[in-house]
């Protein structure tokens, strides 16, 4: 895990309070620009960062927007508001998103870039500054969480995907009560931090703050458009609980029929454990906005079930042996840092239980052991096809970064995002033809896109080359 830098906190508090200099007149925006992904655009106090931007058609400026910035931990700013668009575009919120967040280095970068999308907005459009909102995945989920508890109020609430709080302890000691901002949780159920994610939604309820919880089936990525839709609308609906926007009952009821139609469909699919949690977990979302008592009946019903406690059991016990496994597999990739040379791959597989794991995962009879055996194997992806080779990669050892991207694939075979690395992998070794081929599979995959290809100092040695020209003008032309 990176190192927290407490300085981000201070550094979002100075940019919000420039909200107060904003005119109290209407900030009319060209309708040209409304509706449609702005990017890239150019920060206005440093060209060297760029964003996209989402301004809904019916912004017009007579009244305060609320503000999502997303923060991809690659950069994805496009998609990344591409992603969120159309909950944009029905609540009225303005969207923004850097190109240059990362979850893979210290968080000044993000806090800048953050700032400078602060700056630009308040400068361009009327921002209802009691209502920002971030949304982050994985390590700028963590971002998320510094950023708004250091925002004095500005920060509403909050989106962290597929990780939590940061997990230094003096920092939770010091932020580990009851959250001043709405949060949205949401995990892939074979995802790194899958079950952080939920210890983490159980404490939140146990302090009686307002949480929510989006399980989807899937790995260590953003939760699928239509979960970020009723995310969105669920923070919406809270904003209107703190009074920080007028009560809309169709609003309101229409987010909430869309979290109980969601734990009727996975009943209806067998999920019936799945149904229980989704049921379980609405209490401490709409607790003072709806009426409670149909979930409530619906989980009574689903608990008193005996397939339901069995899975309840094996679920608990599969999970509270979950440290230890995480442990155990950090233990064994720690060792192989601390060893020169490439590693020895069967053994190296073995002592990380892949093949135990596939197994387990594939057991259609135990459903339960299967997707925790599924989360396991995520977990362990995450860490082989990105931080272990970016760890290696910024030490200039390209072969023990490919060494980690093989065990990457004997999870996920031809995976794009292993294509993408491997690709740096291969361009530290100046090795022209295979980085090309990887970016290839990586362009195919949408694990990377041509600015990002023509940003990045790594690929410098092959702009002479015509393979290099080709594989731009086809993809980018």
């Amino acid at each position: 895990m990176r190192p927290l830098r407490t300085a981000a906190t201070a550094a979002l508090v100075s940019a919000a309070t420039l909200a107060t200099a904003v005119p109290a007149a209407a900030q009319v925006v060209d309708s040209v620009y409304k509706g449609s992904v702005l990017a890239p655009l150019v920060a206005r106090r440093d060209s060297s960062f760029r964003y996209a931007a989402y301004i809904p058609r019916r912004y017009t400026g007579s009244a305060p927007a609320p503000l999502l910035l997303v923060m991809d931990p690659r950069g994805r700013a496009d998609a990344s508001v591409r992603m969120v668009m159309p909950a944009a575009e029905r609540l009225g919120w303005v969207v923004m998103s850097s190109y240059d967040t990362r979850g893979d280095g210290a968080s000044a970068r993000n806090e800048q870039a953050v700032n400078l999308m602060l700056d630009d907005a308040f400068s361009t459009v009327r921002i209802d500054t009691s209502r920002i909102y971030l949304a982050g995945f994985s390590a700028t989920a963590r971002d998320a969480w510094v950023f708004a508890y250091g925002a004095n109020g500005h920060v509403a609430g909050i989106i962290s995907a597929g990780a939590t709080m940061p997990g230094d302890t003096a920092w939770r000691r010091q932020y580990g009560g009851k959250p001043p901002f709405d949060v949205a949780l949401a995990a892939g159920d074979s995802g790194l931090e899958y079950d952080d994610v939920l210890r983490t939604a159980d404490t939140l309820r146990a302090l009686g703050a307002p949480v929510r919880t989006d399980e989807f089936r899937g790995g260590h990525d953003w939760p699928p458009a239509q979960l970020l839709t009723q995310a969105m609308g669920w923070l919406e609906a809270r904003a209107m609980a703190r009074k920080l926007a007028p009560f809309d009952s169709l609003l309101v009821d229409s987010v909430f029929a869309g979290d109980s139609a969601r734990a009727v469909a996975l009943a209806h699919a067998g999920r019936t454990g799945d149904a229980a949690l989704q049921w379980g977990a609405m209490p401490a979302a709409w607790a003072g906005l709806h009426d409670l008592a149909y979930a409530r009946a619906q989980l009574a019903s689903l608990d008193a079930t005996p397939a339901v406690r069995a899975w309840r059991a094996e679920r608990d016990s599969l999970q509270r042996s979950t440290p230890a496994v995480v442990a155990a597999m950090r233990t064994t990739l720690l060792a192989v840092r601390q060893h020169p040379g490439v590693p020895d791959l069967r053994r190296l597989a073995d002592d990380l239980r892949i093949a135990q794991f596939q197994q387990w995962a594939a057991d259609r009879q135990d459903s339960v052991r299967a997707v925790w055996a599924a989360g396991r194997l995520g977990a362990l992806y995450a860490q082989v096809s990105f931080y272990e080779p970016e760890a290696y990669l910024g030490a200039a050892d390209a072969s023990r970064a490919l060494s980690m991207l093989s065990v990457a694939e004997m999870i996920r075979p031809r995976s794009p995002s292993v294509c993408r690395e491997r690709a740096r992998a291969y361009a530290l070794r100046h090795d022209a033809g295979s980085t090309l081929d990887e970016l290839r599979c990586a362009l195919a995959g949408k694990a990377i896109s041509i600015q990002e290809i023509e940003r990045d100092p790594r690929y410098q040695f092959m702009r002479s080359l015509d393979a290099y020209t080709d594989l731009i003008d086809k993809d980018g032309g």
